[in-house]
């Protein structure tokens, strides 16, 4: 009973803080889809921009130079009917400049809906395509040889595979799992975990509540990964060279590298592997333990 006051007590207040700001707020039984599609062609690598709200967006590469869209738009209201004539208000605009294509989906009116009315995006594009993707309450993925990305979306999960570019991934509520990527992969999350399979880069990784876990090898520069509530596991080749500086608060720090200039003990590891290393790998977490292994491949 307790709990059930405590859940209308918190969406009252989203409702008032919603009129207040002169949105209208609404939740919806009833929903309508719509499909709207179109394709570019693109004379160099394009520029791919899209912009949704709660709904994924997924995109995979192609073997041409086609950019082929599909914007699956969601109307939401308390009738078949009223979901049907909701659409309306769901605008898709879809433009090219030059090589840049942009696709963005938005409401007209500035009703808020839980969870119905909404847009999702389905594109393939070039290989070698640069990335803008940003969303909210759903995940986002990539499939194949795109460039540079830079990828923002909110309680829902990050998954990227076979990138060539550098990536910038930004989530909350949702894992990050790359497959790929190079020069400077920057990632952060809360409440999920972070997986990386990538070499030659360098890495920037900072979770709450969730493990980090690497493997590859590290480029030259300063590679930071930092979580709370969670392990962090790096995985590097036998023959890697890096300054270490590894800490955590109730775990232990492990190393199968032999650590020169050791400053050691259970819970913290500070040294170098390796003579003149150009890498700097810096771990941090609490509540979880930190390992650093050599890969048996």
């Amino acid at each position: 009973m307790f709990r059930k006051m405590m859940l209308l007590t918190t969406l009252t207040i989203v409702v008032v803080l919603l009129a207040g700001c002169g949105a209208n707020f609404g939740i919806n039984l009833f929903t309508a889809d719509e499909t709207v599609s179109q394709s570019f062609t693109a004379a160099q690598t394009p520029h791919i921009v899209v912009q949704m709200f709660n709904g994924g967006i997924d995109v995979v590469t192609g073997s041409d130079n086609t950019i082929r869209v599909d914007v699956t738009k969601r109307g939401g209201g308390n009738s078949q009917q009223a979901a049907q004539d909701d659409l309306k208000n769901v605008e898709v605009t879809m433009t090219q400049e030059g090589d840049t294509i942009r696709v963005v989906a938005q409401r007209t009116d500035r009703r808020v809906d839980i969870g119905n009315s909404g847009a999702s995006a389905r594109l393939r594009v070039p290989s070698g395509s640069t990335l803008d993707l940003r969303t909210s309450n759903s995940g986002i993925t990539t499939s194949g040889p795109t460039g540079d990305a830079k990828v923002d979306t909110s309680n829902g999960g990050i998954d990227v595979r076979g990138a060539l570019g550098q990536l910038n991934l930004t989530t909350s509520n949702g894992g990050i799992s790359v497959n790929g990527g190079s020069g400077y992969l920057q990632m952060e999350t809360s409440n999920g975990s972070i997986n990386i399979t990538a070499d030659n880069v360098t890495v920037n990784g900072d979770t709450s509540n969730g493990p980090i876990n690497f493997t590859g090898s590290l480029a030259q520069g300063h590679s930071v990964m930092r979580t709370s509530n969670g392990s962090i596991v790096v995985t590097l080749p036998a023959n890697a060279t890096f300054a270490i500086n590894a800490d955590t608060s109730n775990g232990k720090v492990s190393s199968d590298f032999p650590v020169t200039g050791a400053d050691q003990g259970d819970t913290y590891l500070r040294g170098t592997v390796g003579t003149d290393p150009g890498a700097t790998l810096e771990l941090h977490t609490s509540n979880g333990p930190i390992e650093i292994q050599q890969s048996r491949r």
